[in-house]
């Protein structure tokens, strides 16, 4: 039997939702789950320049609830008809969050109009995940460089974030992640939330990677393990300014095409901020004209597969056909590690820096 399951991201401006969608894609995909995404509305109205500053506040809203309805009766129908047993439907944000910009009263005249109250807004959704806004205890990661359509100042951001807590502060499911030291600490505490909604198995954050042996016998037999999955990965490093590092990342999978954008910014020499987001063919088009030369592209063919509970990660580069790397999750360092006896591990590669995508785009070789 089908099951699909709604979340809603939502949280105040620059709190990690749109990378966080981008990540959970990959994550969830990787297990198995159909993943269908319903883009931020007032994002896609502001950028085609429908904004609070053409029509006023009040009218503006009207709009991103309009196209929130039809984008969620679309995916909805998506979901229903499209392959797989576990379907997961990922709303950036809610209709709820438009609560925080238009006052009580104007955001109840607004959902007459569409025959709607709260509580149905709130029946719409499985799971709600409120990230929290970066300007509460992360205040030097709060930016608006990286959306075109954030104009929130930092007491402005705090104030919207409060708002949609309070609004919705009634669903039954509701999960805040609040922020960490690290923010990719605060990206894995939402990755195993809604992994523990699920009722899956929660994420392992330990990796341990290998440089091992392959042929076509070997990839044979991953292909026939339990869950198997398949991936093609096309990766380009663009020209970027010292400090940050930027990327886009095309991935075909049964069919489908995503495209991803990728920034990791150098705060200090201990902090690293990753954002990624989910963009159109267009996008990585246009990015396409700053990739940098002097790497290469990173082409890999995926495997994901489970063994004896463990989840592994086969990565197969274009320019060595009889190595690839092989990578596992586990719940501690202590955990001896199982490899499938049908591998001859070459060497333990996890902490060698010089088997990270970053450097066999330049290497090209193990």
């Amino acid at each position: 039997m089908k099951s699909i399951k709604r979340i809603v991201f939502t949280g105040g401006p620059c709190s990690g939702k749109t990378t966080f969608m981008s990540r959970a894609e990959e994550v969830f995909a990787e297990r198995g789950y159909r993943v269908i995404i319903a883009n931020e509305s007032a994002t896609d109205l502001i950028s085609g320049g429908i904004s609070p500053a053409t029509m006023g506040m009040y009218q503006f809203q009207k709009y991103c609830i309009a196209l929130q309805l039809k984008k969620e009766e679309l995916c909805n129908q998506a979901a229903e008809e499209i392959e797989g047993e576990k379907v997961l439907v990922f709303v950036d944000r809610g209709i709820l969050d438009n609560k925080g910009y238009v006052s009580e009263k104007e955001f109840a005249e607004i959902l007459k109009g569409f025959n709607l109250n709260e509580q149905q807004i709130l029946d719409r959704y499985d799971l709600v995940m409120h990230l929290v806004t970066s300007a509460k205890g992360a205040e030097e990661a709060y930016t608006l460089s990286n959306n075109a359509a954030r104009y929130e100042s930092i007491e402005d951001a705090r104030k919207v974030d409060d708002t949609i807590l309070k609004s919705w502060s009634a669903h039954p499911n509701r999960v805040v992640i609040t922020n960490e030291t690290d923010f990719e600490v605060k990206l894995r505490k939402a990755i195993q939330a809604v992994f523990t909604y699920l009722g899956d198995e929660k994420p392992i954050e330990i990796f341990k990677k290998y440089l091992v042996e392959i042929n076509d016998e070997i990839i044979e037999k991953v292909k026939s393990e339990t869950n198997v999955s398949y991936v093609h990965i096309l990766q380009h490093y663009l020209k970027s300014p010292e400090g940050i590092e930027k990327r886009i990342r095309r991935r075909e999978k049964d069919g489908n095409t995503i495209f991803y954008y990728s920034e990791a910014t150098q705060l200090t020499p201990n902090t690293r901020i990753k954002r990624d987001r989910i963009i159109s063919e267009r996008q990585y088009t246009d990015y396409s004209v700053e990739i940098n030369h002097q790497l290469n592209i990173v082409d890999k063919e995926r495997y994901g597969f489970i063994d004896k509970n463990r989840f592994f990660k086969l990565d197969i580069f274009t320019f060595d056909k009889t190595k690839a790397l092989l990578s596992v999750q586990i719940p501690s360092e202590n955990e001896e590690v199982i490899i499938p006896e049908y591998f001859n591990v070459i060497k333990d590669v996890t902490d060698d820096i010089n088997y990270k995508n970053y450097y066999l785009a330049k290497s090209q070789k193990f």
